[in-house]
């Protein structure tokens, strides 16, 4: 069975074809010293992931340092060990998105039986590095109360973050945006990516590609300046989103979310003209699994979510009355409004009483006229619009993600994750007239923005390390 689940590992890891990739995982170092202050060699350190089981053990060097990489977002246990001192062990050592923690420990002379336990504290204050960032945890993502329940308008909370006017931060798919502007950086020079992977729409900069489910996230940082030359593709902000893995007990969660118009009050102009109001109906729901396969080994996680919503556009325009699509203009015109009367093509002079003859009338324009709707409301004072109405476009978000980590051996890790996530704006399109292509009631367009990633890196292998150098 072992010889069996390594050849299945390395078929894996053949198909898994390296790509640049941001730091997602984080490390810890240290010092181990004896009561004196004297760094102590050859120590034994081992460092247990208390949720997952995934375990790394090595040894101190000449100069008393160990060091644990590549480690995945959690809380550890750390256990130092050496002949002629107590055993010593520190608990809830919390690690998140790309730390670099120092953590020392100094032995106290006793028996090797006896066992120090010490539960660590939160770190508050990064004391490796300059680097100015700021952590969201999973916790506050999916309780923080979202418009949208969309992710990104955690970002805006953050120091030194600005959204630019009209930024939509609660739609997803084209409808949303990304381009926040960081440290005063450019709107368009930020990268954002998801366990490592580049998860930007490179064609604009200001849109991402997948938008990671609420509930699928971990946790995410925004290293916002002054961060580490391992950070590099973008001159801006580095938004590195870190998805939730499977643990050693099973958790799973079913969730709803919904709105509608009962207390909404009716749009003016809709109310005017004797129209129904606008209609709102939002419906968000879904689950989530996570557990062991294999205790300690292999873990999974699979969430899903769909968004369905019907959301209410006022349109007005100025449409042909039923006598002028069948060619008669003899009616009362608007002044400033109703287009001059059609003329004969062949002789320059009015049509006889302003009526076209039935076999003059192009049969491919009167298809186009059906597209338009007949006028249902009196031009007011000022206005040409004698046709008004809410309608309703339909805007689905379905998104499918599942992620397996197998701790293959004690120094290697393999993590394998796809996500889907699918985005539609039927005709009429909500936002159209924003792009400047609003050509209803006749004609208008439909959106749909698939995504899909698929994130399998080389295994990580990693152990404890002399003087601080990464592992090969």
């Amino acid at each position: 069975m072992t010889k069996r689940l390594s050849l299945v590992a390395s078929f894996v890891l053949l198909l898994a074809v390296p790509a640049m990739a941001q730091r997602s995982t984080a490390t810890i170092r240290g010092v181990v010293s004896d009561p004196t202050n004297a760094v102590v060699s050859g120590a034994k350190v081992s460092i247990k992931n208390e949720d997952t089981g995934l375990s790394r053990s090595g040894t101190t060097n000449s100069s008393g340092i160990y060091s644990f990489s590549d480690l995945p977002v959690g809380s550890y246990r750390l256990e130092v060990e050496y002949p002629g001192f107590k055993a010593e062990s520190r608990s809830k050592i919390l690690l998140n998105v790309a730390d670099n923690r120092s953590l020392d420990i100094q032995l106290t002379t006793g028996n090797v039986t006896e066992t120090v336990n010490v539960e660590t504290a939160a770190v508050s204050v990064s004391t490796t590095g300059g680097e100015v960032a700021g952590l969201i945890t999973g916790e506050q993502v999916r309780e923080l109360p979202l418009n949208g329940r969309n992710f990104l308008q955690l970002a805006t909370l953050m120091p030194g973050v600005s959204a630019p006017d009209q930024l939509n931060v609660k739609d997803k798919g084209l409808l949303g945006g990304s381009d926040l502007s960081v440290s005063g950086a450019a709107v368009t020079a930020n990268l954002w990516t998801v366990d490592g992977a580049n998860n930007n729409d490179v064609g604009s900069n200001r849109t991402i590609l997948v938008y990671p489910s609420v509930e699928a996230i971990e946790e995410f940082k925004i290293h916002r300046n002054s961060y580490g030359a391992e950070f590099g593709q973008a001159a801006g902000a580095q938004i590195n989103i870190v998805t939730r893995g499977g643990t050693n007990e099973f958790h799973g969660s079913g969730f709803y979310f919904g709105r509608n118009d009962a207390l909404n009050a009716t749009n003016y102009f809709i109310e005017k003209a004797g129209q129904p109001k606008d209609q709102l109906s939002r419906h968000d729901f879904g689950w989530t699994l996570g557990g062991p396969i294999i205790k300690d080994k292999l873990h999974f996680f699979a969430s899903q979510e769909w968004n369905r919503e019907k959301r209410g556009t006022v349109r007005t325009a100025f449409v042909p009355t039923a006598l002028e699509r069948a060619g008669d203009f003899s009616g009362p015109s608007i002044p400033g409004c109703t287009n001059p009367t059609p003329v004969d093509p062949l002789t320059g002079a009015p049509f006889p009483g302003n009526k076209i003859p039935a076999n003059r009338i192009s049969p491919g324009g009167s298809l186009y006229l059906q597209l338009y709707p007949l006028p249902n409301t009196t031009p007011g004072p000022g206005s040409c619009n004698n046709w008004v109405a809410s309608l309703n476009s339909p805007i689905n978000w379905r998104q499918e993600n599942v992620r397996l980590d197998w701790s293959l051996t004690n120094s290697t890790r393999l993590m394998l994750r796809y996500t889907q996530d699918s985005w539609t704006n039927n005709s009429p399109n909500v936002n159209s007239n924003l792009w400047g292509d609003d050509s209803f009631p006749a004609v208008d367009s439909d959106w749909d923005q698939p995504g899909k990633s698929f994130l399998a890196p080389r295994a990580t292998r990693s152990s404890s390390t002399a003087g601080g150098r990464t592992p090969a």
